[in-house]
């Protein structure tokens, strides 16, 4: 019986963990106090480690995974690329036209008496905060690598760089915790039905013998 790889499903789990506790912290605090409290651990290799994590979501590392998807599983780079185009799409649109106004923290705090601390050498977005691109990016780009890993373990990992992504958007002072939560979900979205369609459902009518 053909069966969802052990990676994907720890992926999934991953990213539900990662959904509730978003989803709590955001709704549980106000939005002050969701970002204060991350900007307040900054040190200079949280600096480093967090503008990392934010380039993985970049587009390099995307297009690099699909040139690795051609050599090694083609069939899976017009799906991989579909999931890509999605994801972006939708991105683009909600954050153009349906939150057009949503501000990120820089300009959202403008007026608050604060000290935020932000990382030298980074540029400040002021606008179109909702959903994070880079958020969905990761999920999207991690959902296809951990189909390739199969492994339980990988899953986890890939969800938990993922995850990493996520969380440096806040810490660079780009999108508040909902801003990733809604990219995340996008960006699984944008992959997993995809990845159903077009491979799961048809591996699995492959591998039922004909009459």
């Amino acid at each position: 019986m053909n069966q969802i790889p052990a990676s994907i499903q720890s992926f999934i789990r991953t990213w539900l963990f990662f959904e509730v506790i978003v989803w709590i912290y955001a709704l549980a605090f106000t939005r002050f106090d969701q970002i204060r409290w991350i900007n307040e651990f900054h040190l200079p290799i949280w600096d480093l480690v967090f503008r990392f994590f934010t380039s993985l979501a970049e587009v390099f590392l995307p297009l690099f995974f699909a040139v690795f998807l051609f050599f090694k599983q083609r069939k899976w780079v017009l799906p991989y690329l579909g999931s890509y185009l999605l994801s972006t799409l939708i991105t683009q649109a909600l954050k153009h036209f349906v939150f057009a106004g949503s501000l990120r923290p820089f300009a959202y705090f403008r007026n608050e008496s604060y000290d935020w601390y932000t990382v030298p050498g980074v540029f400040i977005n002021e606008f179109n905060s909702m959903p994070s691109g880079h958020t969905a990016a990761a999920w999207f780009m991690f959902f296809w690598m951990a189909l390739a890993a199969r492994t339980a373990r990988w899953g986890i990992f890939l969800a938990c760089l993922a995850s990493g992504v996520a969380l440096s958007r806040i810490y660079l002072f780009q999108h508040f915790p909902i801003d990733t939560a809604v990219g995340a979900i996008i960006g699984v979205l944008s992959s997993a039905p995809v990845y159903y369609l077009t491979i799961f459902k048809k591996s699995a009518n492959e591998s039922i013998p004909s009459a």
